[in-house]
C-alpha cells in the first residue's frame, strides 16, 4: 500500500537530497515520524562505526521522561548480547518486531512498565534492491503509551525508511570518514602524551594512593564535590572509597559510606546507575538530577539522593582494565550544575584506564619504590591538562561576555577575514571603560562593583548585534568587535551605549547607583594587526578620559 502520494514523495525527496549530514537527515526523519501523530516517542539507532553496536542518535521520549533525552543521546546497545532487545532483533532479522505489555519477553515487559508503555515496535533501516532487502544501517524504535500501534502508521514509517535509506547510507559513510579524520588528527596530537601516560599508569600500584590522588587532585580541579569508587567482588560492586572536597559534607559522606557497607550494588541493571554502567560498560551523564527526581529509580539510588539532598550533575564512569569493566566511579556536584565537556570526558576516560591498570597492579603486587616520583609526574600531567582545559574556557564568569582570550583569537580571525574581503565593509572596535571605577569600589564595595560590571555588560550585550562580539577585556574595561562597521558606525554605536549606561540605575546593597563610561573607537587599517588596532582604540579611550570622561572619541 502506498500511503504517500507522488507529489508528497517528491517534496520530501527534495528536502532529503538537500542534506548530506547524517544528524540533519535523522532530524528530518524524526520530524516526519512526529507528523504522523501515531506515536508517543521514538529512537533512531544507527550502526556504530565499530559495527558491533547500535547507537541512539535521535531520541524523543514520552513527555514524562523528556528530561532523559540528553542522557540517552549516544547510548549504545551491543549487537552481540545474549538477550537481544527488539531493536537488535529487528536489525538482525531485517523484519519489523513488535512487543506489547502482554506478549513481550520478561525484559521487554519490565522495560515497558518502567517507561509506562503499552507497545513498542522496531523497524530496520533498510532499503530494497532487486526485490531483496539491503543491509540495514540502523533501526527505528516506536513507542506507544496507550492502545496498540496502528498497522497503517507502521506502513507509513516503512515508506519513510525506504525514502531515507540510501541518503542515510551515504551520510553515514561521510560521517565515518569525517570521524576517522577527526580521530586521526586528535590521535596525532595526543600520541606522545598518551604513550607516556600508559607507561606511568602501569607503574602506580598502591590503591590507597590512587584513591587519594584521584579525589584530592583531579576532582577538586574539576569542581565535583563527591566521588565514590566501586570495585567488583564476585557478583556485587563494593564501595571502596568515598571522598568529598568540602568539609561540610563529611557527615553525609560517612552516612553514605555506612549505608553502602550494608547495601552492595548487585550485578543487575535494575539495581541502579552504578550496576547499569558496569554491565553496559558505558558512561552515564545526568546534567541536572533535580529535573528527574520524580522519575522511577532503584532504592539505592533513591537513598543516595536522600543522603545528599541537593545533587545536580551526576557522572557514572566504568573503571576498565584491558577494555573490560572491573568497577565504577561516581562523582557529582552539590547545589549547582556543572558542565561536562567533550574534553572532560576524554580526560576522565583516559584516567579510568589508568585507574583500572593501577588497581589491577595493586591487587597483584605492592610496589612502593619510586611511588612518590611517579605520582608527582602524573600530577604534573593532570595539572597541565586541567590548565589546558581551563584556558579553553571562553566566557567571563561574572559578566557572561566573552573573555580576553576569546577577544584576541576572534579579533585576529576577523582581521584576516576583513583583509580577504573585496567589499571592504569595515571592521571596528570600541573600548569601554567605567569612569572612576576604583573610587566607586572604594566607596560602595566590591559587591556593588560586581553588580555594576554585570549590569554594564548587560547593556553592551543588548546593543551589540549578533555579528558583533562583546568581551570583558579585564577589570572595568570592555571591548566590542564591530563587524562590517566603519568609524561612523562605531561612533553611533558607542554614543548609544554611553547614553544607555548613563540612564541605567543599578540596585545594590549600598542603594540605587549609576555610573558613566568613556569609549574609544578605531577602525581597521590595512597596516593594522591585533595590537596596533587595539592600541589606537585605547588611545581614543584615554583622550575621552582626558577630555572629561562620559564621552566618545574616535581615531
Amino acid at each position: 500500500m502506498h500511503n504517500y502520494s507522488v507529489s508528497e514523495k517528491y517534496a520530501l525527496l527534495e528536502k532529503i537530497n538537500g542534506s548530506f549530514d547524517q544528524l540533519a537527515l535523522l532530524d528530518l526523519l524524526g520530524a516526519e515520524i512526529e507528523k504522523l501523530g501515531a506515536f508517543d516517542g521514538y529512537l533512531i539507532n544507527m550502526l556504530h562505526v565499530d559495527g558491533m553496536h547500535l547507537e541512539s542518535l535521535k531520541v524523543r521520549f514520552t513527555a514524562a521522561f523528556r528530561e532523559l533525552e540528553q542522557t540517552y543521546q549516544g547510548y549504545k546497545v551491543s549487537l552481540a548480547g545474549l538477550q537481544p532487545n527488539v531493536s537488535v532483533r529487528a536489525f538482525k532479522t531485517q523484519q519489523t518486531i513488535r512487543a506489547d505489555i502482554d506478549n513481550g519477553t520478561p525484559e521487554e515487559k519490565a522495560l515497558m512498565e518502567l517507561w509506562k508503555l503499552q507497545e513498542i515496535a522496531a523497524l530496520p533501516l533498510t532499503g530494497w534492491e532487486n526485490d531483496q532487502p539491503t543491509n540495514p544501517v540502523g533501526t527505528v524504535l516506536l513507542l506507544k503509551q496507550e492502545g496498540h500501534i496502528d498497522p497503517l502508521a507502521l506502513e507509513k514509517v516503512d515508506e519513510l525508511i525506504a525514502l531515507f535509506h540510501k541518503p542515510l547510507v551515504n551520510a553515514r559513510q561521510l560521517a565515518f570518514l569525517q570521524n576517522y579524520h577527526d580521530r586521526f588528527e586528535a590521535a596525532a596530537a595526543e600520541q606522545a602524551r598518551f604513550l607516556q601516560f600508559i607507561v606511568d599508569m602501569n607503574n602506580i600500584t598502591s590503591p590507597d594512593r590512587v584513591y587519594d590522588m584521584f579525589s584530592n587532585e583531579l576532582f577538586h580541579q574539576l569542581q565535583f564535590d563527591v566521588v565514590g569508587f566501586f570495585l567488583q567482588e564476585g557478583e556485587k560492586l563494593v564501595a571502596k572509597k568515598i571522598a568529598v572536597n568540602d568539609p561540610t559534607l563529611e557527615e553525609k559522606r560517612k552516612k553514605w559510606q555506612r549505608y553502602l557497607a550494608k547495601h552492595d550494588y548487585q550485578l543487575t541493571t535494575t539495581d541502579g546507575g552504578v550496576s547499569h554502567t558496569f554491565l553496559r560498560n558505558t558512561p552515564l551523564v545526568f546534567p541536572d538530577v533535580q529535573k528527574i527526581m520524580n522519575l522511577p529509580m532503584s532504592d539505592k539510588d533513591r537513598k543516595t539522593m536522600e543522603i545528599f539532598d541537593n545533587i545536580y550533575t551526576l557522572l557514572i564512569l566504568p573503571i576498565r582494565f584491558q577494555q573490560q569493566p572491573i568497577g565504577v566511579i561516581t562523582f557529582f556536584s552539590i547545589g549547582r550544575q556543572l558542565p561536562v565537556t567533550d574534553s572532560d570526558m576524554l580526560l576522565l576516560n583516559n584516567l579510568s584506564a589508568f585507574f583500572g591498570t593501577a588497581i589491577t597492579n595493586g591487587r597483584n603486587m605492592q610496589v612502593t619504590q619510586q611511588q612518590h616520583q611517579e605520582i608527582e609526574r602524573l600530577n604534573e600531567m593532570l595539572q597541565e591538562k586541567v590548565k589546558e582545559l581551563a584556558e579553553q574556557a571562553s566566557t567571563d564568569k561574572l559578566t557572561g561576555l566573552s573573555n580576553f582570550r576569546s577577544f584576541e583569537q576572534e579579533l585576529g580571525r576577523r582581521i584576516n577575514e576583513s583583509e580577504r574581503r573585496s567589499d571592504k565593509e569595515g571592521l571596528s572596535i570600541a573600548v569601554i571603560d567605567i569612569d572612576h571605577f576604583k573610587k566607586f569600589n572604594d566607596n560602595y564595595g566590591h559587591q556593588a562593583g560586581n553588580i555594576v560590571l554585570a549590569g554594564v555588560a548587560k547593556e553592551i550585550a543588548k546593543l551589540a548585534r549578533k555579528m558583533d562580539l562583546a568581551c570583558r577585556y579585564g577589570g572595568e574595561e570592555f571591548v566590542v568587535i564591530l563587524a562590517r562597521c566603519d568609524i561612523d558606525g562605531a561612533r553611533i554605536f558607542a554614543e548609544r551605549l554611553r547614553i544607555a549606561i548613563e540612564k541605567t540605575s543599578f540596585e545594590t546593597d549600598a542603594g540605587i547607583l549609576s555610573v558613566t563610561v568613556s569609549i574609544g573607537c578605531a577602525t581597521h587599517l590595512q597596516s593594522d594587526n591585533n595590537q596596533s588596532l587595539f592600541n589606537r582604540a585605547d588611545q581614543a579611550l584615554y583622550r575621552a578620559k582626558n577630555n572629561g570622561r562620559n564621552r566618545v572619541e574616535v581615531v
